[in-house]
C-alpha cells in the first residue's frame, strides 16, 4: 500500500482517495491538480488487494492524528472554492456524517438512503464512539451503508448533499415523497462534482 505524504493540513483534516491499478491513470493525476488548484492535497492510496470497502475500514480504524477524515472517489473532485467552508459547516455539529445522498438501487428496491463513500466525511473522534463500522458491501448493503444505517440507529446526525445537477440521469435517488435522479457527472450542492465510472475509461 502507497500513502503520499503529510502536509500541514493534516493534523485538522486529511482527504483521502483510492485506486488501483485498473484506473486510467489520468484519473488520480487530474484529481490531484483540481485539489491543487484550491490550495488542497489528497493522499492517494493505491493498493492492489484492498477493495473499497477494506480501503475505508483501514482509514477509518488506523488514522487517529487528525480531526477529520474526507474521503473522494478517485472521479470525484470539488468544483467551488466554497466547498470546503460549508463542508466544516455540517460537520461542527457533533455527531454528524456528511456526504453525498446514494441509493444502491439494486438493494432493498432502492429505498435505502445513505452517505456515499463516494464523498463523504467524519470526524474520528465520532467514528471510535460508533466502534468503527464495516464498511465493507454485503448481500444487502453497499460499501459504506452501514454507517449511515449505523449513525440513523443510534441518533446521530446525517448531512446529506444533494444533486444540483445531472449531466445523464440514470438511477433513481430514493427520497420520499419526492424522487430526485442522479447519474454519470452528477453535481452534489453545487460545489462537488462526481463523474460516476469514468474510472474505467468510459467518460473522456
Amino acid at each position: 500500500m502507497l500513502l503520499n505524504r503529510r502536509n500541514k493540513h493534516d493534523a485538522t483534516f486529511k482527504i483521502f482517495s483510492f485506486y488501483n491499478s485498473k484506473v486510467n491513470r489520468k484519473v488520480p493525476r487530474y484529481q490531484r491538480r483540481v485539489f491543487r488548484k484550491f490550495g488542497f492535497h489528497v493522499h492517494h492510496v493505491i493498493d492492489e488487494n484492498f477493495s473499497h470497502g477494506d480501503f475505508l475500514n483501514h482509514i477509518c480504524r488506523t488514522v487517529k492524528d487528525t480531526r477529520y477524515l474526507i474521503f473522494f472517489d478517485v472521479d470525484c473532485v470539488p468544483v467551488s472554492r466554497k466547498w470546503f467552508a460549508a463542508l466544516m459547516e455540517d460537520l461542527r455539529q457533533p455527531d454528524t456524517i456528511v456526504g453525498a445522498a446514494q441509493t444502491a438501487n439494486h438493494l432493498r428496491d432502492g429505498k435505502n438512503l445513505y452517505v456515499g463513500p463516494f464523498f463523504l466525511a467524519i470526524s474520528t473522534e465520532y467514528l471510535a464512539r460508533l466502534g468503527y463500522p464495516d464498511m465493507n458491501m454485503t448481500e444487502d448493503m453497499d460499501a459504506a451503508q452501514c454507517l449511515t444505517g449505523t449513525i440513523r440507529g443510534q441518533g446521530g446526525n446525517i448531512r446529506f448533499w444533494w444533486p444540483t445537477h445531472v449531466e445523464e440521469e440514470q438511477w433513481d435517488l430514493y427520497d420520499p415523497p419526492e424522487r430526485k435522479r442522479f447519474g454519470l457527472g452528477t453535481t452534489y450542492n453545487g460545489m462537488v462534482y462526481h463523474a460516476f465510472l469514468s474510472r474505467f475509461d468510459l467518460a473522456d
